[in-house]
């Protein structure tokens, strides 16, 4: 059967079995014009069937000659064929429909629940119709580019399934986060070792400096005991004995000092015989 835009006028072949009987509506590829579509078995009957002639021309006026035909061949537009997508899409809307009006006849009048029926393929059949309605109308749409009907279902499941998953920029605050801890923690422990190794540094120059004083003063006591004892006399038993203590260590750490030159002498000696 042969479909034409009521807009444009555009023309299209098309099998007779993508209309249904009862009709449908169709669009025009060209400038997107919707109409409804009668199969051509079933078309109405035209209101008006009787053609009514021109009233004849009156004898007193003058006749003018009959204007020149028109050429409606060269005025109209080229017959377009139509895109094979569109016929398959097409085919399988009226496949669907036709499938789905079957199921309806065939359904009983009356139905008894009470008998246990399985009646579980015609919700299948009428889901597979439903399926294949739903991908025509998506591939129409891609054809047109618009949005498909199942996106916006999909845009939500895959919200869905991005709403299960853990949020990235929430993972990256975090381990940021961590890190600034981890690096002030590691500033506090370098802050606490240095102050620990400069205490230290600390101690160990007072001490020395303790130790220096305190030999200082001893030395000073010991090569100023007599005038000491002098203005002290209650001293000079003290400072008696610290001065012999005194003697005896310098004349035992002699000896050893000797004793130590003597033996690096000895080594030197056989290292060079």
């Amino acid at each position: 059967m042969r479909l034409t835009c009521p807009n444009c006028d555009a023309q299209y072949e098309v099998p007779d079995e993508v209309v249904p009987e009862a009709g449908r509506d169709v669009q025009c590829s060209n400038c997107g014009q919707t109409w409804f579509q009668h199969h051509p078995d079933h078309a109405p009957a035209d209101e008006d069937d009787a053609q009514v002639e021109p009233d004849a021309p009156a004898p007193d006026e003058e006749t003018s000659p009959p204007p020149p035909p028109v050429r409606h061949a060269e005025e109209a537009p080229q017959r377009r064929q139509l895109d094979p997508a569109v016929a398959d899409i097409l085919r399988q809307e009226a496949e669907a429909e036709h499938e789905a009006r079957r199921k309806r006849q065939s359904e009983p009048l009356e139905s008894q629940p009470d008998l246990g029926l399985d009646t579980a393929d015609q919700p299948e059949d009428a889901a597979q119709a439903n399926r294949r309605s739903l991908e025509a109308q998506e591939r129409m749409a891609r054809m047109r580019g618009e949005a498909a009907p199942g996106s916006d279902a999909a845009v939500a499941a895959v919200s869905s399934r991005r709403a299960l998953l853990p949020d990235i920029e929430e993972i990256n605050s975090t381990l940021r986060k961590d890190d600034d801890r981890s690096s002030g923690d590691a500033h506090v422990h370098g802050a606490v070792d240095s102050g620990l190794k400069s205490n230290r540094r600390r101690g160990f120059w007072l001490g020395f400096l303790v130790i220096l004083a305190l030999a200082t003063v001893l030395a000073l006591v010991y090569t100023n005991a007599p005038k000491l004892a002098q203005m002290a006399p209650q001293t000079d038993p003290y400072l008696s004995s610290f001065v012999t203590w005194v003697d005896q260590t310098r004349v035992t750490l002699n000896g050893h000092v000797k004793s130590l030159l003597t033996w690096l002498e000895s080594i030197a000696s056989q290292s060079d015989g």
